[in-house]
């Protein structure tokens, strides 16, 4: 059932009340209507975007290099930042959930294994294949020394936008009822339990309070943070040591292009191109083995084959060249791709619009043919290709990396003195990168390197001077879409804000469901596995139920 915040009166008391209707909330919405329970599912927007609640999104960034604007990096829409993704499913990897003297403040309070179970609902759910996502050929190794592997992938769903493949289905639910055009802006507690007792909602003509059994915040991971940060102030005796965590440790990914990969056989690219396996598109990457990246003492990291950058005019290609003419005109590019990816593949200015131009003049029939032929397999196929490579004779393609952040005090998010229209207070964020990220980057690049040397399947030929890799990697280092770490997940609350089964630690009835719980950032993109944890919350919860509902019911007593 849908209804809206400004036609009603009373707002639903439902067995579990979620905030948030992104994959997140979505998933566990469902999830829990399965086991049985009514649920309540809060979004703040409608079904698709609108510029009034984009505008509640905006938070003042401290370092604007390294951060996307928060206006196009979170989504206030039924299917949530599903409207911007581009639909990669990766899961993390077993190193991520272990104990790494040299990565402080990495390690989760829940096993690899403890997650791996729930990766074939999370497939489902995406519609991105199996739950599996490796492959065979196996690793290439050198015993005792170096392994690398092309075993391992990445999947694609076809439905990157959730909006689509979920938004009726829950509108049709018995047990769901989906309120739109509801914000949270508070939430009231028992001092002495810490108990959820009420949440307050609000849109720009009224506010309420709403009732609530059980409630999960599932905003995402900046939202999800300063509804946090508003609670602590509130409720400093409930969170005594929230000081030194909530908040804090804010990562994302560290990624671009520092080298190109020169294969000694040009055919080798088949292996890293797009291909289709039963009937979903996945690709294969460059990852370093558990055993090396703990010898070598490297933060996780994964490559993958790209075409050079498309704004750079001297790659010569007339369909890059063209590409970049759509992106870069806002009113087209737009239409193609969610405004992150399309900023990003623009780049910085000045434009050389002239020498495009003249890589197009150069060959335009083979520029058309291309041109054609990618816009069918991106866009009027299915299931549609993700992606593109434009192949080569000499076999040198672009390496793109994607890899870890280590968790640092210093790159933090906090309350501002703005507040939003909803009279909120805004956020703050001072986003930042450490040198060891960068040095990290660098040394897996050299050993990939020496690796494909010694196995005479190519080598590496850098972008820069030795010297300066690890200044190239921090100009480019930029995120603020993989929004990790804020709330983070720890045994006790002197190490996270929520325990193994994202409970506030502290409270008895408030759960939080986003990447900001992740103590570590991995390779990995972090939707896949925030939707297996939204699954094996469910399930949690749901065994729970009985024993959560009594503390409500004595609670209001």
């Amino acid at each position: 059932m849908l209804i809206r915040f400004r036609d009603i009166s009373d707002v639903p008391i439902a067995d579990f009340c979620v905030v948030g209707a992104g994959p997140a909330g979505i998933a566990l919405a469902l999830a829990l209507a399965d086991f049985g329970h009514s649920v309540l599912l809060v979004e703040s927007g409608e079904e698709t975007p609108t510029l009034s609640t984009r505008e509640l999104t905006w938070a003042e960034l401290r370092n604007k290099q390294t951060h996307a604007p928060s206006e196009i990096a979170s989504c206030r829409a039924f299917g949530g930042t599903s409207w911007w993704w581009g639909g990669r499913c990766v899961p993390f990897d077993q190193v991520d959930f272990e104990h790494r003297p040299f990565a402080p403040g990495t390690e989760w309070p829940l096993s690899y294994n403890e997650m791996t179970g729930w990766y074939s609902k999370a497939a489902e759910f995406l519609n991105c294949g199996t739950g599996t996502f490796e492959k065979e050929p196996g690793d290439w190794a050198q015993p005792g020394q170096i392994s690398i592997s092309i075993r391992e992938l990445e999947r694609w769903t076809p439905d990157t936008n959730l909006q689509r493949t979920y938004l009726k289905r829950v509108r049709e639910s018995q047990a769901i009822t989906l309120l739109l055009g509801a914000t949270l802006t508070d939430i009231h507690l028992d001092k002495e339990s810490g108990q959820v007792r009420e949440i307050s909602l609000a849109d720009r003509n009224k506010a309420t309070k709403a009732s609530v059994r059980v409630c999960i915040l599932a905003c995402g991971g900046l939202e999800t943070t300063r509804i946090m940060l508003l609670l602590k102030r509130k409720y400093s005796t409930i969170l005594p040591s929230a000081d030194a965590v909530l908040g804090k440790f804010y990562m994302g990914h560290i990624s671009g292009k520092i080298a190109d990969v020169v294969f000694s056989e040009p055919e080798l690219i088949d292996e890293f191109d797009f291909f289709t396996e039963n009937g979903h598109f996945a690709r294969r990457r460059f990852t370093l083995s558990k055993e090396t990246l703990k010898r070598q003492e490297l933060l996780n990291i994964a490559f993958w084959t790209d075409n050079p950058p498309f704004h750079d005019a001297s790659h010569g290609s007339g369909i890059l060249s063209a590409v970049w003419l759509m992106l870069a005109t806002p009113c087209i590019g737009r239409r193609l791709v969610s405004e992150g990816v399309r900023v990003s593949h623009v780049g910085p200015g000045p434009y050389t619009i002239k020498s495009h131009l003249i890589n197009i003049v150069r060959s335009p029939t083979s520029v058309l043919s291309s041109a054609m032929l990618l816009l069918h397999e991106r866009y009027l196929s299915s299931p549609r290709k993700p992606g593109f490579l434009v192949r080569n004779k000499g076999g040198r393609y672009a390496l793109h990396y994607h890899a870890e952040q280590l968790p640092t005090k210093n790159s933090y998010v906090t309350l501002s003195d703005e507040l939003d229209p909803l009279g909120v207070p805004r956020l703050a964020i001072d986003f930042n990168y450490s040198e060891l990220d960068a040095r990290s980057v660098v040394r897996a690049h050299r050993i990939l390197d020496q690796f494909l040397r010694s196995s005479r399947a190519g080598y590496l030929a850098y972008r820069a001077a030795q010297e300066e890799l690890v200044t190239r990697v921090m100009e480019q280092a930029s995120d603020g879409y993989h929004q990790l770490g804020t709330t983070r997940m720890g045994r006790d609350p002197a190490s996270g804000i929520v325990d193994e089964n994202c409970k506030v630690h502290g409270t008895r009835n408030l759960f939080l469901l986003s990447g900001s719980v992740f103590p570590s950032s991995g390779q990995a993109n972090p939707t896949f596995l925030i939707v297996a944890l939204a699954f094996r919350l469910a399930s949690h919860l749901a065994a729970a139920s009985n024993t959560l509902a009594a503390r409500s019911v004595h609670a209001a007593v």
